[in-house]
């Protein structure tokens, strides 16, 4: 639908549009009373901040069973103990997963393929970082690697997976696969011209957000085209964005000799005009619940379906979706396996 939604895009993708969001859009209850009870969900980064209470979210409408996927073993098992205390007849498991290991996103899809039908999958992870660092084992700058080149991978691993375990029936409803993405990909001025890949592992031209932004866009055109190839009677996969939030752990991959800016200013104004983690954590909620096959591909933020960026809309775009695919389909091969037959 985000395809649709062009004429938007002028109001949606401006400071001012999303000032305004940000301060006077505020939380939607779902459209309809939904028990989830005898469902199961996979959230990563689960052990705290907005991955925590999207679960704790999820739970709160009658979640059967929880798989929270998390970097560290403690912190995970402490924030599951959390949930249990306040729903202690949910069967919840910690399941370790580092998006910057490829070894351990196929030792999680491994297990994941053995979990049976699950209903809801949320991919949480994301990061910035003020400085530039090459991932030891792919060579690729860190952020591009979590943000974009590990999503990615994992959302094609998972989708045929999916797709696999879908039961047919009247009152069964496909999976769904929600990636977090960031409305900051408006501002993103990525050129549609050139190889992407170098690009975004040049430490020359690196700066903290706009290489986030940068890999956000990129996340969202290619889980468009990605989407274009699943059918959403099988799995529905959309990007959605909670907005700017405070009291996450986004921005602790700081500058060890931070500026006055970053160090004060920064803070400040994520303080002033930052949603609740409640509320930020709602969006992922709506994502998975309430939008259903009009929202497959698209872009779901302020509990709406909303416009994609400006390139999905004009040719230039098109010829950069069409390299950007080929780039990582390329780059990922070895990690895709037979999956990669299906992804034309």
């Amino acid at each position: 639908m985000s395809a649709q939604l062009e004429k938007d895009l002028s109001w949606e993708s401006s400071m001012l549009g999303i000032l305004y969001r940000q301060l006077f859009v505020s939380r939607k209850p779902l459209t309809n009373h939904i028990s989830l009870n005898g469902q199961t969900a996979l959230v990563t980064g689960s052990n705290g901040g907005l991955g925590l209470e999207a679960s704790r979210q999820l739970l709160q409408h009658g979640l059967s069973r929880l798989i929270m996927a998390v970097r560290s073993q403690a912190s995970g098992d402490g924030a599951a103990e959390m949930l249990r205390k306040e729903f202690p007849d949910v069967h919840i498991q910690v399941w370790l997963l580092d998006m910057a290991d490829y070894e351990s996103i196929h030792a999680f899809t491994k297990r994941y393929q053995g979990l049976g039908r699950v209903d809801y999958t949320i991919l949480n992870a994301a990061m910035q970082s003020s400085n530039f660092e090459h991932h030891a084992k792919t060579g690729h700058e860190l952020v591009f690697q979590v943000n974009y080149i590990s999503t990615v991978l994992l959302c094609m691993l998972l989708a045929p997976i999916l797709k696999d375990t879908t039961y047919t029936g009247v009152t069964v409803k496909p999976p769904v696969l929600s990636i977090v993405g960031s409305d900051t990909m408006y501002f993103s001025k990525f050129s549609s011209a050139g190889l992407v890949f170098p690009r975004m592992d040049n430490p020359g031209s690196y700066e903290r957000m706009t290489q986030y932004m940068d890999s956000k866009l990129l996340l969202m055109i290619f889980i468009n085209r990605l989407a274009q190839q699943i059918d959403p009677d099988d799995v529905i996969i959309n990007v959605c964005n909670p907005g700017m939030v405070a009291g996450t752990g986004l921005g602790r991959n700081g500058s060890p000799n931070p500026g006055f800016a970053e160090k004060y200013l920064v803070p400040l104004f994520v303080k002033a005009l930052g949603r609740s983690v409640q509320s930020g954590a709602s969006v992922y909620v709506h994502a998975l619940l309430d939008e259903g096959k009009k929202g497959h591909g698209s872009f779901i933020s302020d509990w709406g379906i909303k416009p994609y960026p400006r390139l999905l809309y004009i040719s230039e775009g098109q010829e950069l979706s069409d390299r950007l695919w080929q780039e990582t389909i390329e780059e990922l091969k070895p990690e895709l396996g037979e999956v990669r037959a299906m992804y034309s």
